[in-house]
């Protein structure tokens, strides 16, 4: 019974073609390789060209939620209240657990710290680390769309 069902819907076409594959040489023989470069690289130009729009459009319609909505994998500015400074950010997600107008998120951004070694003095060198915390979104502000910053984000 199930393979009358199989057959009927076409799953035994997708599963167990008919038509034998044909060989490496000669499908070689009918595509120029240089084709199928190309139209990997066409492919994975579409592909980057939907994913950034997807992301705009997404980014757009937070703005237009408000001044306190962002979207996920957004470029944002973080203002850290207690070295009073601001730093470049990325939403990696967006909360709603206090309900659909309190929004809050969590975020990524690089930190430099100073490494305290055993003795209690400074390494000179300074280090870079990634810092993922949850924050409100008084603390985070739009920065101006960049498609290039954009595409590294949602590599």
């Amino acid at each position: 019974m199930f393979s009358k069902f199989a057959e009927k819907i076409g799953l035994y076409d997708f599963l167990a073609p008919s038509e034998p594959r044909r060989s490496k040489k000669n499908s070689a023989s009918e595509h120029d390789s240089t084709t199928t470069v190309q139209n990997g690289s066409a492919d994975e130009k579409r592909l980057k060209r939907k994913r950034l729009d997807v992301q705009l459009k997404a980014e757009k319609d937070a703005e237009t939620r408000g001044p306190k909505f962002f979207a996920e994998n957004q470029r944002v500015r973080y203002l850290n209240k207690t070295t009073n400074s601001t730093c470049d950010a990325v939403i990696v997600g967006v909360h709603y657990d206090d309900g659909p107008d309190n929004p809050y998120y969590t975020i990524k951004y690089k930190k430099q710290c100073e490494e305290i070694l055993d003795d209690g003095s400074k390494n000179t060198s300074v280090i870079v680390r990634e810092v993922e915390k949850q924050t409100n979104p008084d603390r985070l502000s739009r920065v101006p769309w960049d498609e290039d910053k954009s595409w590294k984000v949602l590599q």
